[in-house]
């Protein structure tokens, strides 16, 4: 381009390249902004899983109390530390129900534990039947407390579609939200199927 003289404009010569500074500046902001796109990530993945878990559990649960209505048979919901299983009762013992790998163990994945409720009930009414019921009275006196502890469930189906009322809350075990809360599901059954599930819950991290 040329001025009304004739003559170019002269532009000061500008150095190429950036100096030390700038490239530490950008090192950093790319740092920061990574940092928080993982934080986001790991939040949204975190809060999915106990979705997904939650979500599995009322399925599964919901089909067990299906299966033992249609089959007339009674069953029961097993929980402890990070797993969960469905066992049926035929009569003299409670064992796992091999005609539907549905109902087996199921360990939840790394990071997430479940917590059992049956005492904090909406209602105060007493359980649907003494789980000591259920226990024969002709079994072997060597059967130990210990035992019978690993082989009689928290929670009841009976075959005529009643449950006895929990709920079993889906939570983070490691980590928490911003440090201050923890996240959760909430699955809860009052007497019948289906079962609800809240969430996600937010709440102080007791930790």
């Amino acid at each position: 381009m040329k001025l009304k003289n004739g003559h170019l404009p002269k532009y000061k010569h500008r150095q190429q390249g950036f100096t030390l500074i700038e490239v530490m500046l950008v090192i950093v902001l790319i740092g920061v902004m990574v940092s928080a796109v993982q934080f986001t990530f790991s939040g949204n993945k975190a809060e999915q899983l106990l979705e997904q878990n939650s979500a599995r559990f009322a399925g599964v649960f919901d089909v067990a109390a299906e299966y033992g209505l249609l089959n007339n048979i009674e069953l029961g919901l097993f929980v402890e530390k990070n797993t969960y299983q469905f066992l049926g009762y035929d009569g003299v013992s409670w064992s796992p129900i091999d005609s539907n790998p549905m109902f087996e163990v199921f360990t939840l994945p790394e990071g997430i534990e479940i917590t059992l409720q049956l005492d904090d009930l909406p209602i105060e009414e007493p359980l649907l039947f003494d789980s000591l019921l259920l226990i024969n009275e002709d079994q072997d006196d060597n059967f130990t407390e210990k035992e019978k502890k690993k082989t009689i469930p928290q929670v009841y189906m009976l075959s005529g579609g009643d449950i006895t009322p929990f709920s079993l809350t889906f939570s983070l075990a490691e980590f928490a939200i911003d440090g201050d809360e923890n996240i959760s599901f909430k699955v809860s059954g009052i007497y019948t199927t289906p079962l609800t599930i809240e969430g996600p819950l937010v709440n102080a991290n007791s930790r």
